[in-house]
């Protein structure tokens, strides 16, 4: 199906330049899949089954960040109008943010050719995703109403262009995600990936794919890690840049307004982490307030030793666990973290490296999903 182009006024970035540029709308009937084949479910038998619902030539299947940086760039330039990832939570945000930075350079360099050359190129526009249930993780799939990969895919075919639900984006020096963190979730994820690779029994690695496996570090390393005092303690320091709230558990959850510049908190913390989306994987909602209040992030501080965490965990996983001594909830927007040392900072599930500071604020444009869950029944 052709593409249609509508034309749209478009601000340019020069001093002194507006002018009215065509905008290129892809159109979202035609479908490009990204399959993570490191991804736990991603298995020849599913990319056969996937292929077989959009055509092998619209199936592109990535190894290395190389290869999603390329396929990223291939799918924007011959016009996919929705293009749905495969894999968990880091797959996801690697594609939207390689999707999404190829749009951005793509149309800062038409607008530099209009401004040196008058070409009238046409501006490119975002397309939509979707996400396929193929990870370890998976936290957006509840939200989104995910399921089995090959009926959703099929779902996606027969009723483009179906509904969406937009997420709000934390951006980290343009980098975007849904949630992230340092502490408790890092030390975890660091834990997890080092005894995965090291997993050579083939019993022993099909445990360390699923919940087992987090269950399996949680008890068998992070934990002891931290008890024997082997694990880095971390100190903080967080200050609101933008509009923040606390929500007081002491008093019904009510929010309670902050000013900017206020310091949050300041002094020891085992974790420190925020979401736009309520649950982590696995169903684990670990930010509860993350969409009670629009285009904001729930910041969740907390202090409680691993021996006083373990009892309260069904309560945790559930999200209604309060604690306001050691568990310190806000609502916010733009915020920094400062860590008295370098510490693993982990975002959508993936391991991103030391940092001894964080920039943390909602990104101006958000994510448009494709919505899986069952249309509510009216009357």
């Amino acid at each position: 199906m052709l593409e249609s182009i509508r034309t749209a006024r478009q601000e340019i970035a020069w001093p002194g330049l507006a002018t009215a540029l065509p905008v290129l709308a892809p159109d979202p009937q035609r479908i490009a899949v990204l399959l993570n084949r490191n991804a736990r479910h991603v298995t020849d038998r599913v990319r056969r089954r996937l292929a077989h619902i959009v055509g092998k030539e619209h199936v592109f299947e990535t190894r290395s960040i190389d290869e999603a940086e390329e396929f990223s760039r291939e799918v924007v330039q011959r016009g996919y109008g929705t293009i749905v990832s495969g894999g968990g939570d880091g797959t996801l945000m690697r594609v939207v943010n390689l999707v999404q930075r190829y749009v951005r350079e793509s149309n800062d360099w038409r607008t530099e050719r209009y401004r040196r050359f008058g070409e009238t190129q046409p501006l490119l526009s975002q397309p939509r995703f979707a996400f396929l249930k193929l990870g370890t993780g998976n936290g957006v799939s509840t939200l989104i109403g995910a399921g089995k990969a090959s009926r959703d895919l099929q779902r996606i075919v027969d009723f483009v262009p179906g509904r969406t639900k937009s997420i709000p984006l934390i951006d980290m020096d343009g980098e975007r995600f849904f949630f992230g963190g340092m502490g408790y979730d890092s030390q975890l994820l660091d834990d997890y990936n080092s005894l995965k690779a090291q997993a050579k029994n083939p019993i022993f690695k099909m445990l360390m794919q699923n919940l087992t496996g987090y269950f399996m570090t949680v008890f068998g390393r992070t934990v002891p890690r931290i008890l024997s005092g082997r694990a880095e303690k971390m100190s903080i320091r967080v200050v609101n840049r933008g509009r923040a709230y606390f929500v007081d558990s002491r008093r019904g959850d009510c929010v309670e307004e902050i000013e900017p510049g206020a310091t949050l908190w300041e002094g020891p913390a085992r974790l420190v982490a925020a979401g736009t989306a309520p649950f982590y994987g696995y169903g684990f909602r670990m930010f509860p307030y993350a969409r009670i209040m629009p285009n904001m992030m729930n910041l969740r501080i907390c202090t409680l030793g691993p021996l006083r965490v373990l009892p309260q965990l069904p309560s945790m996983w559930n999200g209604t666990y309060r604690n306001p001594k050691a568990l310190m909830d806000y609502l916010v927007e733009d915020v920094t973290i400062e860590v008295d040392k370098p510490y693993p900072f982990q975002h959508s599930g993936d391991a991103q490296g030391l940092r001894d500071r964080v920039d943390l604020k909602i990104a101006e444009d958000k994510l448009e999903l494709i919505d899986m869950h069952k249309p509510r029944p009216t009357s």
